[in-house]
């Protein structure tokens, strides 16, 4: 695949005809699942994420009725008037970082995404100015009453959805203790994003709704709204895959961590949205992370023949060194390094 240093994948190559599998993790989450049961389920998952890093899945026990009413939150959101969004702008925030932008401010490969988004971080005990260390902005009760409780209830639902998948991973890779340790004590991240449709004219050569890139962390939990088209995944040849949700299911894909750990045999793959639909789109992902200190080493036994693999590296230092580079105030100059991500270079 190419550098994406020296390409962006954000408006170029066709679409495919291709469908993303579906997995069940149903045996992880169950008290009286088989052996038998749990082999299915790996030997599912250890296949999507070599061939594709994308994927449905089912199985996961949340309540649909729940999650559409999270997208309902999400929507309440962004209806709110702008001032009282601008009130918990991230740049009002600690550490920069935590809370509102607006249409235009997430910046990829030097693009301004055509998307706004509430970003939200577990809070520290004692939250400093420092990088990732502040207090998380909510938007008061009054505005949005329960939306905080909401959205942090999700969170707890959703890590344990992610540990699932850890002993999933270790059935199919073996590293019991890498993987019992990424059960443990795990950063997330949570973004509510919203999308207005880009109109016919748009030109997607100066950005799209969100421009192509890898995510930092481990695995990627997606809810979204109904909308065919709008995500699309790319594919081995270089053509993208439309990853259309399916009721029921959230599409999940993998992170750059798992990537690094596999040795790029489970890939991070590269996505965008292209968001052209007639309506307002709203995605909720949820970001499955390691422990905030860990440190990422290849796992033994992956690392191909001649290669060396990736150099350690401690999670939050990569997530800080990639998730600043992102918000670029609407009144502020564009980077002109494009802020690529050299991790998940395959060359």
């Amino acid at each position: 695949m190419p550098d994406i240093t020296a390409f962006d994948r954000s408006a170029v190559g066709t679409m495919s005809a291709d469908k993303l599998p579906i997995v069940d993790i149903g045996a992880y989450l169950s008290g009286t699942a088989t052996a038998k049961d749990r082999k299915a389920s790996s030997d599912a998952i250890d296949k999507a994420c070599r061939e594709y890093g994308f994927f449905y899945v089912t199985g996961h026990g949340i309540d649909p009725e729940y999650l559409e009413s999270l997208l309902k939150l999400g929507h309440e959101f962004f209806e709110q008037p702008e001032e009282v969004k601008d009130s918990i702008h991230i740049f009002k925030s600690m550490d920069g970082v935590r809370g509102y932008q607006k249409i235009g401010e997430n910046v990829t490969y030097g693009k301004r995404d055509q998307q706004e988004a509430l970003d939200i971080y577990p809070e520290p005990e004692h939250p400093t100015k420092d990088q990732l260390n502040g207090s998380q902005l909510w938007p008061s009760e009054a505005d949005m009453p329960g939306f905080k409780a909401t959205m942090l209830e999700y969170t707890e639902k959703m890590t344990k959805v992610g540990q699932a998948f850890m002993r999933a991973m270790a059935d199919a890779l073996g590293h019991e203790d890498t993987f019992a340790e990424l059960q443990k004590d795990n950063y997330w991240v949570l973004r509510v994003i919203g999308y207005p449709p880009l109109p016919e004219s748009f030109d997607a050569e100066q950005g799209v709704s969100c421009g192509a890139h890898t995510d930092y962390g481990c695995l990627t939990f997606l809810l979204a709204d109904d909308f065919p088209g709008s995500l699309q995944v790319e594919s081995k040849d270089g053509s993208w895959i439309a990853a259309d949700p399916i009721p029921g299911a959230f599409v999940v894909n993998i992170g750059d961590i798992v990537d690094a750990l596999t040795s790029h045999g489970y890939k991070s793959t590269y996505h965008r949205v292209i968001h052209r639909g007639t309506r307002y789109r709203v995605s909720i992902p949820f970001f499955f992370e390691p422990p905030r200190d860990w440190l990422v080493e290849p796992l033994r036994g992956l690392v191909p023949e001649g290669h060396t693999g990736v150099p350690p590296f401690k999670y939050f230092d990569h997530l800080k060194s990639m998730i600043y580079r992102h918000f670029v105030g609407a009144d502020q100059q564009l980077p002109d390094k494009p802020n690529a991500n050299e991790l998940t270079q395959r060359g």
